[in-house]
């Protein structure tokens, strides 16, 4: 590249032959004739083709930082499953929430259902879409993780509860997985709780997952905080249909 840039600047004759896309005399330099414009297109194609393959390896890089494990790092809306209409309802709903998001508005969202229902499937695709479309970053854990995080604290004078907290609060969207399955000792439920408080005063959008039903949700999470879901707009996308792992 640097080589063409160079031989643009030589001194150079030129030709009565015409360039048969420019239609402009070609120029002759050291034996070999070339169109000036030609020569400063492909140097044009090919510094665009250099930072398109540096966007993507960034991207590609901020998914695999997003948390998700291996088998969900490939999961899209374009290879999310439709077999019914209420799954259609969903990836719609889902779809809508991450654009929400990318526009710069803070709701929050539950997905909720029986196992095997492409629940983690489905935030994953909102992970990548949000990703790939802004520069707002968005981050997966389980309940669990969240909770022992912090509770590492405690025998880690280098890092305060605190600052973890605010860490799990950065983030544009949260991803909390598996709400209510490893998360029911009631110290690790109060911390996980505490950071949804902390998102809400940050103004982030969360979106939880769970085996749950929206009764259990709302007891569960208490009214306080129940509450403070529904303000910036609370979309529930309920996931009752086939177990994708058993009836495939």
């Amino acid at each position: 590249m640097n080589i063409m840039l160079k031989t643009l600047q030589i001194r150079a004759e030129e030709t009565k032959t015409l360039c048969s896309t420019h239609h402009i005399p070609l120029i002759e330099i050291a034996g070999h004739r070339l169109c000036k414009l030609c020569a400063k297109e492909t140097v044009h194609h090919s510094n665009a083709a250099y930072e398109n393959e540096m966007q993507q390896r960034l991207l590609q890089q901020k998914i695999k930082n997003s948390g998700l494990n291996k088998r969900h790092l490939d999961c899209g809306f374009k290879n999310y499953v439709i077999a019914c209409p209420a799954q259609d309802n969903a990836i719609k709903l889902c779809q809508a929430f991450a654009q929400k998001i990318i526009s710069d508005h803070h709701p929050n969202l539950l997905l909720i259902g029986t196992p095997g229902t492409g629940k983690t499937h489905l935030s994953a695709s909102i992970i990548r879409n949000i990703l790939y479309n802004s520069t707002k970053s968005a981050r997966y854990y389980t309940s669990a993780e969240i909770a022992q995080k912090i509770m590492d604290t405690w025998s880690d004078a280098s890092r305060s509860e605190k600052e973890v907290i605010d860490h799990f609060s950065s983030f544009d969207l949260l991803v909390i997985d598996e709400y209510g399955l490893h998360d029911r000792h009631e110290k690790r439920l109060e911390l996980v709780h505490k950071v949804l408080y902390n998102r809400y005063d940050n103004m982030k959008s969360t979106l939880l997952i769970s085996n749950f039903t929206v009764q259990t949700m709302q007891q569960d999470l208490g009214v306080r905080l129940w509450s403070r879901l529904h303000e910036n707009n609370l979309i529930v996308v309920p996931c009752y249909w086939d177990d994708r792992r058993i009836s495939r």
